[in-house]
């Protein structure tokens, strides 16, 4: 299994796998509108074409199947960092350690390939798969906002995490 660069004819196979709002902003916080169409998706990976990018997505593929997809996006060259986002696995592969294998590629070319010093997150304090995932690859909570997304009548509150280049480079054997 490989991250690899996101193949665009796979746009409608990722989107079948956002069943309804509250899994719109899961994965995507609010920079979508429901129903998610494949012309908003497309749209958003234009920054993927910018020069230079702002915005890398990013497939996990095994023999030609996406399993997994994710970017790192908000790509601030002055600062060298980015944010680990829009982080997902195929439904019928969740639970196997997949999310784990893609967030930790998805960090090594953030800091071998793109020279990044910090790769941050948001994740919504109830999904403890993710934090667990995030925490087992070197990421530490900084803080939490508040009852900051609201679906429907509920409001979520968000952990901001963050890895930092010396961090993720202590974490990996020799």
């Amino acid at each position: 299994m490989k991250l690899t660069s996101f193949e665009r004819e796979d746009v409608h196979r990722l989107l079948s796998w956002v069943e309804d709002e509250a899994g719109l902003m899961q994965w995507a916080g609010s920079s979508f509108t429901w129903p998610l169409t494949a012309e908003q998706f497309r749209e958003h990976l234009q920054a993927a074409d910018t020069d230079p990018p702002v915005l890398y997505p990013l497939g996990l593929y095994e023999t030609g199947a996406l399993l997994g997809y994710c970017e790192l996006s908000d790509h601030r060259r002055r600062v060298d960092s980015a944010m680990l986002s829009r982080v997902v696995i195929r439904p019928d592969r969740r639970g196997r350690g997949l999310g784990q294998l893609m967030v930790r590629q998805a960090l090594a070319f953030g800091f071998e390939r793109l020279k990044l010093h910090r790769i941050g997150l948001g994740v919504f304090d109830f999904n403890e798969s993710a934090l667990r995932c995030y925490a087992r690859a070197g990421f530490t909570c900084e803080g939490t906002l508040r009852d900051s997304a609201r679906v429907g009548d509920a409001r979520w509150s968000c952990h901001i995490m963050s890895i930092l280049r010396p961090e993720w480079q202590g974490d990996k054997p020799p």
